[in-house]
């Protein structure tokens, strides 16, 4: 049998709760659509707890879920979830003052990089985004005029540290489908995470050259953990999703306790 869930104009959180409501054991859930989409689908897959597979057909501007995942053609995924060809992952989880938040796969930011991807959820850059050749120089044009308006901004609390304008956690294959990272997500505990200044330009640019070459510029991790002395509003952003929460006194990540099984192609 086959059953549709068509994601609705509200929070990743209601979706997540209407679709957890559908999924049964045994069943191969599928996310067709771009990265938020594919993100939605690893709440619900794993808050249902159900003995499940997860594969992802990309149809989105940036596509790191179908990296991590590769290139989803249905049916060949279906032939695959039937042979048993099922590959485990390992997902990340934010508990955010004591309690789960989300998982994701991919990557989380915080700060300047967070705030700068409002400027794609304007619906003219979206559509220009899916028809122009070279996304990167089109992203980093866009970006960049956001940037020299912005700049100056705080985006993170001061015991982040002195001039630090960006927290990053990164697990998948990519992080906004240019900068290629590695396969944390294979890995049961370890991941990427690190603070990063970007204030400078230059010093910016060149860790963004580091990361198109592939080189690392963070540090492995098992967990992070911060706290505030008072509570903070603070911007999270995971894989084309943001949401700003207040009252934050305390934020965890670390890998889930629990694997997602998925069909990788």
């Amino acid at each position: 049998m086959v059953g549709k869930f068509e994601v609705r104009e509200a929070s990743v959180e209601e979706n997540v709760r209407e679709l957890v409501g559908q999924i049964r054991s045994g069943d191969l859930v599928v996310a067709a659509g771009g990265d938020g989409t594919a993100g939605m689908v690893v709440n619900a897959v794993m808050e249902s707890g159900k003995r499940v597979a997860m594969g992802v057909v990309g149809l989105g501007n940036f596509n790191d879920y179908a990296q991590t995942f590769g290139e989803g053609k249905f049916l060949k995924m279906v032939r695959k979830f039937e042979e048993g060809r099922k590959e485990e992952i390992y997902p990340m989880e934010i508990l955010v003052n004591g309690k789960h938040f989300r998982y994701f796969v991919n990557y989380l930011t915080m700060g300047m990089f967070a705030e700068s991807t409002e400027v794609f959820k304007n619906e003219k850059v979206r559509k220009k985004l899916g028809k122009v050749k070279n996304r990167l120089v089109y992203s980093g044009r866009k970006l960049f005029f956001w940037y020299l308006k912005n700049k100056r901004k705080k985006f993170l609390p001061e015991e982040m540290g002195k001039g630090v304008t960006d927290f990053m956690v990164v697990n998948g294959a990519s992080v906004a489908g240019l900068f290629p990272t590695g396969e944390y997500f294979l890995e049961r505990e370890k991941f990427l995470a690190g603070k990063l200044e970007n204030r400078n330009f230059w010093k910016m640019l060149r860790t963004g050259m580091r990361a198109l070459e592939g080189k690392k510029t963070l540090e492995e991790s098992t967990e992070v953990r911060m706290t505030f002395k008072k509570p903070e509003t603070m911007k999270i952003h995971t894989e084309g999703e943001g949401v700003e929460l207040a009252s934050v006194r305390e934020i965890v990540i670390k890998k889930a306790e629990s694997g997602l099984k998925v069909i990788r192609l």
